[in-house]
C-alpha cells in the first residue's frame, strides 16, 4: 500500500472516533493477513502442513484425492443459485469461492471458520451471529485453520473471543496432530466442531476423531449435524454434502443452541 493511499485514508478518517479507527486498522490487518492464506495453495497452507508432520520414521498418509470433491464443490456453487429464490433473503446466499465477513456488532464474540458450506450461506450465518467474524473458502482443508487463526491472533481479532466454530472436514482427512495443534492455539475458548456428514471416503475417520476429541477435551463440543441430517436427504443439494435452505437452518440453529447451552452452564 503506497504512502499516498495512507494519506488519503488518514484524511478520510480524520475526526472519526478512535475506537472506530482501531476497528478499521484491525480490519485492514486481518484482510491483508488472511488474503495470504485464503488460497489453499499458498505458502501459509504449505507451511502449516510441514509444521505438523509426524516425527521422522512415522509415516503419514497421503492426502485424499481432491479432484472429485472440488468438482462437487463447483456443483454446489451452481446449486446455490437455486437458493437465491428459495431463501427469504437473497443476501443470505453468496456465490463465491471465498468470504471474509466482519461483525455487524462489536466486540467480536464468536469466530467461525469453514469451507464451502459456510461460504455459500455466510449471509445467513452473519444474520444469526451478528457479532461473528466469518472466514470461509471452497475446498478448505482442516489444516488451513492453523494459519488463519494465527493471523487473526496477530491482528488482535481473537482478543476477548470466547467461542470458536469450526465447520471443516468435508474436503479431506483431519489429522490428529493438526487437531491438537489447533486446540492448543485456541486455548481455554469453547470450541464447537460441526460434525460433517458427507458420502466421502474419509467421513467415518473424521467423525471418530471429532468424537474422541470432544470426549477428552471439556471445552470441545460437537454440533451433531450428522445426526440432525440423518435420513433427511431433503436437507441437501444434489451432492448430498452441501445443505440447501431447509438444511442450513437446521445446522445454524443447532450451532446457536449449543453455544447458548454452553454459555448458560458457564
Amino acid at each position: 500500500m503506497s504512502h499516498q493511499v495512507f494519506r488519503n485514508l488518514s484524511s478520510r478518517f480524520a475526526g472519526v472516533k478512535p475506537i472506530r479507527l482501531v476497528r478499521f486498522s484491525l480490519m485492514i490487518g486481518v484482510c491483508l493477513g488472511l488474503a495470504a492464506c485464503m488460497d489453499e495453495n499458498t505458502s501459509y497452507a504449505v507451511k502449516s502442513i510441514h509444521e505438523t508432520l509426524p516425527a521422522p520414521g512415522v509415516a503419514r498418509k497421503a492426502p485424499a484425492p481432491q479432484k472429485p470433491e472440488r468438482y462437487l464443490d463447483q456443483m454446489a456453487i451452481i446449486d446455490a443459485h437455486k437458493d437465491f429464490s428459495e431463501s427469504p433473503d437473497p443476501g443470505y446466499v453468496l456465490d463465491a469461492r471465498s468470504v471474509l465477513r466482519f461483525p455487524k456488532t462489536y466486540p467480536v464474540g464468536v469466530i467461525i471458520i469453514g469451507d464451502s458450506i459456510l461460504t455459500g450461506w455466510s449471509g445467513y450465518f452473519a444474520h444469526v451471529f451478528p457479532n461473528a467474524l466469518i472466514s470461509g473458502r471452497v475446498g478448505r482443508q482442516f489444516s488451513s485453520a492453523l494459519p488463519i487463526w494465527k493471523t487473526m491472533q496477530q491482528t488482535g481479532m481473537t482478543q476477548g473471543v470466547g467461542d470458536v466454530v469450526i465447520e471443516l472436514g468435508t474436503n479431506g482427512e483431519v489429522y490428529p496432530e493438526d487437531m491438537q495443534q489447533l486446540l492448543k492455539m485456541l486455548g481455554h475458548r469453547q470450541v464447537f466442531l460441526v460434525m460433517p456428514e458427507m458420502p466421502r471416503s474419509w467421513e467415518h475417520e473424521v467423525q471418530q476423531l471429532y468424537l474422541q476429541t470432544a470426549a477428552t477435551h471439556p471445552n470441545v463440543h460437537l454440533v451433531r449435524w450428522d445426526l440432525l441430517s440423518k435420513n433427511h436427504p431433503q436437507y441437501f443439494w444434489t451432492d448430498l454434502v452441501h445443505p440447501n435452505w431447509q438444511g442450513i437452518q437446521v445446522m445454524v440453529h443447532a450451532i446457536a443452541r449449543d453455544i447458548k447451552k454452553t454459555e448458560d452452564k458457564n
